[in-house]
């Protein structure tokens, strides 16, 4: 493929030679790009030779327990403006050559490309910002890091038409890498040196909230970060916001649920269909079944959700639990006939029909 991308893709690597191989062909492949750029952080594997292998430029960098430090030093080497980042773990499944060069073409200082990206097995997918300009942007954050604004730049996201797939979270894998104990430990020790930081507050919430092992947890950092971190606009605030709700529900606290939902309504509830999925679960677990439909309705359909599903089956499947709960079989019926192919909703229907 001869490239018509003005990108250059950006990695940073250690030991990865069970996917590197795989991830750079498929850049490669659907991308064509001309400038691959991959920073070892000490590799004691064959990763530096199979990113060789690939035409990649490799280069060497002293790890110093800052995920964006390295992700910036990879950019500092990249021959063109716009920088796609990717890790090892992480495969590019298609992409809209022509929609890419149109995203590039319309965009200005404040812009930021979210690509579709599917969480290995699936088919859970949404909407990560991997791709920006790095004379306008560049990477933040010791773990968990983000694409921010140099200067006075703002940050507008939409969405680039690439699609890739993540396996880093699949069981064997997360396991085999010891993320959440990595992750923990380089939080804690930047918290150690920032203890008010927003930011490193809520990744540290965040890091619970994914392993999933102890939400009560999660939902006292979140608490601590939300008290301290006050710009709304931010992206990390709204995540923090949607966890921190997600994280109440799911410890069974939904009148504190309730309270959190009515306190931020008036930033997102118009411009976040996934805020309004977590309205409709509080909701519902508060009994208010006439809010939650209405909310889950509000959500199908909804344009740059960071979760496919809300705008679809996800949102039709909840419905159609309502629904049965409260004995409206033939309307439940139709919502799971929404849903597609999504099991849950499959399973549903084998038993009511």
């Amino acid at each position: 493929m001869i490239s018509k991308l003005p990108i250059s893709l950006c990695m940073i690597v250690k030991n990865e030679e069970k996917f590197l191989d795989t991830s750079l062909k498929s850049v490669t492949s659907v991308l064509g790009l001309d400038d691959l750029i991959v920073v070892d952080t000490g590799s004691t594997d064959r990763t530096v030779e199979i990113a060789k292998e690939n035409g990649a430029k490799v280069y060497d960098f002293t790890w110093i327990k800052d995920f964006s430090a390295a992700r910036n030093f990879s950019a500092e080497h990249a021959k063109h403006e716009w920088v796609l980042y990717l890790d090892a773990d992480e495969e590019l499944k298609e992409a809209d050559i022509e929609g890419i060069l149109t995203f590039i073409k319309s965009s200005n200082a404040d812009t930021v490309g979210a690509l579709k990206m599917i969480a290995h097995p699936g088919p859970e997918s949404s909407n990560w910002t991997r791709f920006y300009n790095r004379k306008t942007h560049k990477l933040d954050g010791t773990i968990h890091e983000q694409i921010v604004p140099i200067e006075n730049n703002g940050r507008e996201i939409r969405l680039v038409p690439i699609v890739a797939v993540h396996y880093g979270y699949a069981p064997d894998i997360k396991e085999s890498k010891g993320k959440f104990e990595r992750n923990e430990r380089m939080l804690k020790e930047a918290l150690e040196k920032q203890p008010s930081d927003p930011y490193i507050l809520s990744q540290l919430g965040k890091c619970y909230y994914v392993n999933g092992e102890d939400l009560l947890k999660a939902c006292e950092y979140f608490e601590k970060a939300l008290a301290v971190g006050e710009d709304h606009r931010l992206e990390y605030i709204f995540i923090t916001v949607e966890q921190y709700g997600f994280s109440l529900i799911n410890t069974e606290q939904y009148e504190k649920a309730l309270e959190h939902i009515n306190k931020y309504a008036k930033y997102y509830a118009d411009v976040k269909p996934e805020f309004r999925y977590l309205c409709a679960h509080v909701y519902q677990n508060n009994g208010m079944l006439q809010e939650a439909v209405e909310c889950y309705e509000s959500c199908i359909g909804a344009e740059a959700v960071d979760d496919d599903g809300i705008a679809s089956y996800l949102s039709y499947y909840n419905i159609g639990v309502i629904l049965e709960c409260v004995g409206m079989i033939e309307d439940a019926i139709i919502m799971y006939e929404n849903c597609g192919d999504y099991e849950p909703a499959k399973q549903r229907l084998a038993v009511l029909k």
